[in-house]
Formats: structure tokens, sequence, C-alpha cells
């Protein structure tokens, strides 16, 4: 058998386990094109030396697939190279812009309320609950002749009165808040 470091079309690797090669052959043994073998190089797949006609890269076969098989895994369970994380930003980017203009969409289609005449309604009741719990020990004291399970019953309908009120609390869909 040929010396290995001198025969570029299938001596033994060192190791004896994969087969030294040049990458026309590699990339039939993997089944893809010259060109695939040559982007696996530029992204890391190990060379066995350039003892190849003309300095030709030789690969060792086993190396090379071990290589493909950790990309493979390396992909498969999340853990990315930059190239695959730069796809996820760019995923992650049209995912907002897509949301933005369904926003917009929404705010064009009046689907999202005016939060200013919603906040101005909404503090109007509130000021209202307020008044009515301020004025709740004047109604008090016009009971204080009453035995205490009247004074209970009464303070009790009018504190359900106010949270009634509170509860019934809608926007109105009409523009009459600007005529306050």
């Amino acid at each position: 058998m040929a010396n290995a470091s001198k025969n570029h079309k299938g001596g033994q690797s060192a190791g004896g386990v994969g087969t030294i090669t040049n990458g026309q052959a590699l990339a039939r043994m993997l089944g893809v094109s010259r060109h695939s073998v040559t982007g696996y190089v530029k992204r890391g797949m190990p060379i066995y030396d350039n003892g190849g006609p003309r300095d030709a890269p030789r690969y060792d076969s086993a190396m090379c697939i071990r290589w493909l098989r950790d990309m493979e895994v390396q992909k498969s369970t999340g853990n990315n190279t930059d190239e695959l994380n730069i796809d996820e930003i760019r995923r992650r980017k049209e995912l907002a812009l897509m949301k933005k203009e369904e926003i917009g969409l929404a705010v064009v289609e009046e689907r999202y309320g005016d939060i200013e005449a919603i906040m101005d309604e909404l503090g109007e009741a509130l000021a209202t609950i307020r008044a009515h719990l301020m004025a709740l020990p004047k109604y008090a004291a016009q009971l204080e002749h009453q035995d205490a399970l009247t004074i209970e019953k009464r303070l009790e309908e009018e504190v359900y009165r106010m949270l009634e009120e509170l509860a019934d609390f809608t926007v109105d869909d009409d523009d009459d808040s600007e005529s306050h």
C-alpha cells in the first residue's frame, strides 16, 4: 500500500479510521456538491493537509463526517452559530413589523379607544363615588336615633348603591365627553 501522506486518491489516515480523499470524492461520500464541501471548509470543517495535486486540500473522511454530524446536532439542539442567530434576529424583526402594522390598522379601524376620553370618563365616575363616600358620615348622622340593626342595614344599602354605580361604569362610544 502506498504512503498515506503522498496518496491523494484514498490512502488510510494515520489513525486508520477514515479515508484520506480529495474534495470531489468527499463530496460523493457525503452526497453533496463539491461547492458544498468548499462551503463546509469555510465554516470550519477540518482539512487533513494540502498534499493533493497542485497543493489541493485532502480530507480525512471520518473527521469530516464527525464535524458534519456535530454541526447537525448543534443546529437541532438550538446551540446555533452566529449565522443562525442572525436568522432569528431577522425573524423577530419581521414579527415586530407585522405587529406594528396590525396595531396601526386597529387604530385606523378604531378598535382601540381614545385613552384621554376613557381617563376623563373614569375620572368623573371616581369623583362621583368619592363624593358619595365623603357624604356617608352625614348620611350616617341622620340615622343616629335608629337602632344599630337599621343603621347597619341602611349604610350597607348605601355602600352597595355606590358599588353598583361603579360596576355599571362604561365608556360611552359617542363624543359626548367633549360636551362636558
